[in-house]
């Protein structure tokens, strides 16, 4: 099963990184935008994870580092590509939204490392 699910991770990626680049190929300036911009939010988002290995900092500190950034950062793409009005009410769904998925997938990596941990530590004790 975790076979499966790594394999369509992938699989899903890379369908996705092809999809882009014959969008941002052939589409137009608008759809291309877009993709820009999803390429960027990505990457801002990836580099805030670094955050993690700052041990200095508590989990609390980097988790909020690096959802405040995201967020910023999601908000930026969404005002640039009018991804929804921003009336306070949309942005207050879109806010939870997204603070949701941040969490469904912060939760997701911090039990994964978890059991990481606890496996090392049973190999070690």
């Amino acid at each position: 099963m975790k076979k499966i699910i790594k394999m369509l991770a992938q699989s899903i990626g890379f369908g996705s990184t092809i999809c882009m680049l014959f969008a941002f190929i052939f589409a137009d300036s608008g759809v291309r935008k877009i993709v820009v911009s999803f390429v960027l939010l990505s990457v801002v988002i990836g580099l805030l994870s670094l955050i993690y290995d700052v041990k200095r900092l508590s989990l609390l500190a980097q988790t909020l580092i690096h959802m405040g950034g995201s967020f910023v950062a999601f908000m930026i793409a969404a005002g640039v590509n009018q991804w929804f009005p921003f009336r306070w009410q949309i942005v207050l769904s879109a806010s939870v939204t997204f603070f949701l998925i941040f969490f469904g997938i912060w939760i997701f990596y911090f039990l994964k490392y978890k059991r990481e941990i606890e496996r090392i530590n049973q190999k070690l004790g």
